[in-house]
C-alpha cells in the first residue's frame, strides 16, 4: 500500500507520454501532493478515483477530459500558478503523445502487438512488461541471442516472412524486430 498523495510512476520510455506523466506528477509535487480522496472531492467526484489514480501510474494516455480535471484542481492549489497558465502547456504534452500514440496504422499496430506478444512468451514475462521495453535494448531485457533467435523463428512462421537475417543481427531492441516484420511484410505484399 502506498503513502497518501504519493503515486508511482509508471515505467515509460522515453516518449511525449512520459513527457505528459512527468508533467502530471510535477504538478501534483508542487500542489502539495493531495491525496486520491481530496483530488476526488475537489473534482465533486465526476471523474472516478480510479481514472484519477491510472493517469498518474498507467503506461497509458489518459483521456482529456481527466488530465483538464487534474490541471484545474491541482494548478490552483499550487502556489503562484493557475490553471488558466498550466493548461495550455499540459495540452500541448497531451496531444504531442495522443498523435505519438497513432503515428502507426490498425495493421502496423496488430503486428505490433503480435510481436511484442511472441517476446513475452520467449521471454516468461507479461506482455506489458515487453511493451514498456520496446526501445530498451535487449540484454537489457535480458534477452539473449538464443531467446532472440528462437523469437525470430516463432515471428517468421506466424507471418510467413523470412526477416532479414543480417538486420536480425543487428537489431538492438525488439522495436528493431518489429520494424524489421513490418518491412518483411511489406516486401511479401509488393
Amino acid at each position: 500500500m502506498g503513502v497518501p498523495g504519493q503515486f508511482k510512476k509508471p515505467a515509460l520510455p522515453a516518449s511525449r507520454l512520459r513527457d505528459l506523466n512527468d508533467a502530471l506528477h510535477a504538478l501534483h509535487l508542487i500542489a502539495g501532493q493531495p491525496s486520491l480522496e481530496i483530488m476526488h472531492r475537489l473534482l465533486q467526484k465526476r471523474i472516478s478515483r480510479t481514472r484519477l489514480h491510472d493517469a498518474f501510474t498507467e503506461p497509458r494516455l489518459p483521456p482529456w477530459d481527466t488530465v483538464d480535471a487534474l490541471v484545474e484542481i491541482l494548478a490552483a492549489r499550487a502556489p503562484g500558478t493557475s490553471p488558466q497558465e498550466v493548461l495550455p502547456e499540459v495540452h500541448a504534452l497531451w496531444v504531442l503523445a495522443s498523435r505519438q500514440r497513432s503515428l502507426l496504422n490498425p495493421y502496423e499496430r496488430e503486428v505490433r502487438d503480435e510481436v511484442v506478444a511472441i517476446f513475452a512468451q520467449q521471454l516468461e514475462v507479461r506482455q506489458r512488461e515487453v511493451e514498456l521495453e520496446l526501445d530498451v535494448p535487449m540484454v537489457e531485457f535480458a534477452a539473449d541471442s538464443v531467446t532472440v533467435l528462437e523469437a525470430v523463428g516463432v515471428i517468421e512462421r506466424c507471418f510467413g516472412v523470412v526477416l532479414d537475417e543480417q538486420g536480425v543481427m543487428e537489431a538492438v531492441t525488439i522495436g528493431e524486430i518489429v520494424t524489421l516484420t513490418l518491412a518483411a511484410l511489406k516486401a511479401t505484399q509488393e
